[in-house]
């Protein structure tokens, strides 16, 4: 991996052989690709966590037998 910004940690990883051949067919640039894999899986963990805060919520309301909890 190239030298990494003020903002950067640099860490190892083990990946899966399979795989990282896949990243390298589009990319030469592997720092690249794996940020933005992990910044897509933040953001799909963002939404699950949100989907299931809406999911709790809603059950909690349709219990309410009062109507009052909003």
């Amino acid at each position: 991996m190239s030298s990494s910004s003020p903002d950067q940690l640099q860490i190892s990883v083990s990946l899966d052989v399979e795989l990282l051949e896949q990243v390298d067919e589009f990319t030469s640039d592997r720092q690249e690709a794996i940020t933005e894999g992990l910044r897509l899986w933040c953001e799909q963990q963002a939404d699950l966590k949100l989907q299931n805060t809406v999911q709790v919520h809603q059950q909690r309301h349709d219990r309410d037998e009062t109507g009052w909890l909003v």
